[in-house]
């Protein structure tokens, strides 16, 4: 049972149980203390520490994402929701060990059905953060590091999009004023999972949104904005070069209407240099914050 102190503003738990909760050893917890100024919420004269149920928590947190391979030094900055967002990512890598069994021996028809099962079970937002995102991350850096074959990845990335493309025949029809996207990679850029994932997690959320597929150049993009009365144009990139995404992103914006936003995502648009008028969100929640804020601008006619 933890031990608990009782303050004004709310029950505090004493050290061996924090540790105790936390997973943490006094050694260490004493080392993060001196290096970035974890504190505890009270001590005591003769140097008791006691510390709130929301510190153990984040004490956890910590122990926890630094033990899955994160630098603590670039955890600490973070707030506590974002340190349960790469614990759950971390836990969902941890959890594809059959998937990637299966995608290494190719077996297609049961790597199909490990994927199907969490899609028919999982509502499609946690899906794509809890196994469409990690799966395709891991099968990238198993592959970058030859451990996974061309083949093998083909075959996740096929599977993958399969069923995503189940999933978009489960959204409803989008409202007659719903706001418009369309989503696409530049060109000779043939890996177009991300565009497909916001292009769905657009549609879950009322958009009226359309995927463009693969390497398309600006003025096909823009023309396709165009005809759908886009508000704005997502793109995302894995592979490129930095100048040719640069410019291709130049090309577009000289050629979209002013008022159609750009989004960009992906690795390799991480390093481009800022185009104004392009907008780079760096991961799934900036892109659903987007989203967002944009249903409270003014929606472009088409």
């Amino acid at each position: 049972m933890v031990r608990i102190r009782q303050r004004n503003e709310g029950a505090l738990i004493n050290l061996a149980d924090a540790l105790s909760t936390s997973g943490l050893t006094k050694l260490l917890l004493h080392a993060w203390e001196r290096r970035y100024g974890l504190t505890p919420a009270e001590r005591t004269d003769t140097g008791r520490r006691f510390y709130t149920a929301d510190q153990v928590e984040r004490m956890r947190l910590l122990k926890s994402c630094s033990d899955g391979g994160h630098r603590i030094g670039s955890l600490v900055e973070l707030p506590t929701e974002a340190l349960t967002r790469i614990e759950q990512e971390l836990k969902a890598k941890e959890s594809l060990t059959e998937i990637l069994k299966a995608m290494q021996a190719l077996d297609s028809d049961r790597l199909h059905a490990l994927l199907q099962a969490r899609a028919d079970t999982e509502d499609p937002e946690l899906f794509i953060r809890m196994t469409v995102l990690p799966l395709m991350r891991e099968v990238g850096t198993r592959w970058a590091s030859g451990r996974a074959t061309i083949a093998a990845e083909h075959l996740a990335t096929a599977k993958i999009k399969r069923i995503l493309g189940g999933l978009f025949d489960r959204c409803p029809p989008a409202a007659s004023d719903a706001l418009r996207l369309v989503a696409t990679t530049p060109e000779r850029e043939e890996h177009d999972i991300g565009a497909l994932v916001v292009t769905l997690l657009a549609r879950l959320r009322g958009w009226n949104a359309l995927f463009l597929g693969a390497s398309l150049p600006a003025d096909e993009i823009a023309d396709a904005a165009h005809r759908r009365g886009a508000r704005c144009v997502c793109l995302s990139a894995l592979n490129g070069r930095r100048a040719a995404l640069a410019r291709h992103l130049r090309d577009l914006r000289s050629e979209l209407a002013p008022g159609i936003d750009i989004w960009i995502g992906g690795p390799a648009y991480e390093p481009v240099p800022s185009v104004e008028g392009a907008t780079y969100l760096p991961d799934l929640d900036a892109f659903l914050q987007a989203l967002d804020a944009a249903q409270t601008g003014p929606a472009i006619t088409p």
